[in-house]
């Protein structure tokens, strides 16, 4: 599930980059100088007001030295496409996971459409999708010519759980699958899940775009038997600017999931033996993820040092996002949090906006998009459409300094005691 939250003006998240290979960068890894900063994304041009405001962006990443020469390496090495570097990557991702295998593709949404091929979702199938969640998750179900049927979220987690997957498959007996979302890397009730499924004969399909590195009782998301796709997008834990995968433990699925990446394409060239389509990755992606991966915990230790910050110093004037103790690792893609009402919410947002924190109004759930609500109806998911309407999302990121996350802190603090 990749993640591009609107309701902001300023640039898109993760553009502003450090310099590649220009020798140190004299600001925060992963930042350009303040005013660079402000030019990316054809934003305005600073002036007096703006330079005396700090600015903290929504989601910047930590990219520099370690990714430019490992880009540097692919290009010397004349393999630009998927290559060796795609391959060190996947085993390296399946170290880390624990997952018996693992397939590296071109961005998060390619992950789904290759994973919902391979578990055969074609016209005319119903699978199950939560509506909180990202469009990506529905959309590739519709590019199949199958059809979402929307669940409806637990509105403490913001994700699905058993009882209300149970009671969209009592009206829809006939679904072929079930994806559950692990929203803003909040892992789902697997175990719950996974005995809905196997209940009903369904393949389970793990949708962590903004999980990654994230556990459940301890496990680390992907190491399953079912099917879990990752978003490698600029903004989220680990970057391959854009980039994605798929895990599973199933020997019976990677073969597939290997052939539909490329074509179908099979041992000789130019002989298609599956239906597929050109999901690949380049190893110029692929050496940025292996960069990056193995800065994976600490990133997300400094994202969790963030939610903490946040929940302990604005618990008075926010809620958040439950955490249960089966998520025993949560891993922040996004920190949301819930004003008391929509008014709040919608005026805490343009404040924070105008005050130096650039903060976002999450995607209205799928059942609210208008594509949707064109082709398929009004559809009644009454505990989303409450989640959404009290949800901010604050910054948060693998760049973010003491500096950025008290001034966040601050502004809010400023806004609920009414400064103007």
């Amino acid at each position: 599930m990749e993640s591009n939250m609107t309701g902001s003006a300023s640039p898109p998240p993760g553009y502003p980059l450090s310099p590649s290979g220009s020798g140190p960068s004299t600001t925060a890894p992963g930042r350009l100088s303040e005013g660079a900063e402000r030019g990316v994304g054809g934003s305005e041009p600073r002036n007096e007001t703006m330079a005396q405001e700090r600015k903290v962006f929504w989601s910047v990443p930590d990219v520099g030295e370690d990714e430019a020469r490992a880009v540097n390496e692919v290009l010397k090495s004349g393999w630009l496409g998927m290559g060796p570097k795609t391959k060190q990557l996947e085993q390296e991702l399946s170290a880390y996971t624990g997952a018996k295998h693992s397939v590296v593709v071109n961005n998060g949404t390619s992950a789904l459409l290759d994973a919902l091929i391979t578990l055969g979702i074609g016209p005319g199938d119903e699978v199950l999708v939560p509506t909180y969640t990202f469009v990506a998750t529905a959309s590739s179900v519709i590019a199949l010519g199958a059809k979402p049927i929307l669940v409806d979220c637990d509105p403490d987690t913001f994700n699905v759980g058993p009882k209300e997957v149970e009671t969209v498959l009592a009206k829809h007996p006939k679904a072929k699958a079930i994806v559950c979302v692990d929203v803003a890397g909040l892992p789902c009730d697997l175990d719950a899940l996974r005995g809905v499924a196997e209940k009903h004969h369904l393949p389970l399909l793990e949708d962590a775009a903004e999980a990654f590195a994230g556990e459940y009782r301890g496990k680390r998301l992907g190491n399953y038997d079912h099917v879990t796709i990752f978003s490698f997008h600029i903004a989220k834990q680990v970057t391959m600017v854009e980039g994605g995968a798929i895990q599973t433990n199933r020997d019976d699925l990677v073969d597939r999931l290997r052939l539909v990446r490329s074509h179908g394409e099979g041992k000789e060239k130019y002989v298609h033996v599956e239906f597929g389509l050109n999901f690949r990755p380049t190893d110029i992606q692929s050496a940025i993820g292996i960069a990056q991966l193995r800065k994976a915990d600490r990133y997300i230790a400094l994202r969790d040092k963030i939610a903490r910050r946040y929940m302990h110093e604005l618990g008075g004037h926010l809620a958040f996002q439950k955490v249960p103790d089966y998520a025993t690792r949560p891993t922040w893609m996004i920190f949301m949090a819930l004003a008391q009402n929509k008014e709040e919410r919608d005026r805490l947002n343009q404040y924070l906006n105008a005050h130096g924190v650039d903060t976002r109004l999450p995607w209205p759930p799928i059942h609210r998009q208008p594509y949707f609500v064109q082709r398929f109806g009004h559809v009644e998911c009454p505990k989303a459409d409450a989640t959404f309407a009290r949800i901010v999302s604050l910054p948060i990121g693998n760049a973010m300094t003491d500096e950025d996350i008290g001034h966040v802190i601050d502004v809010v603090t400023r806004f609920y005691k009414g400064a103007p």
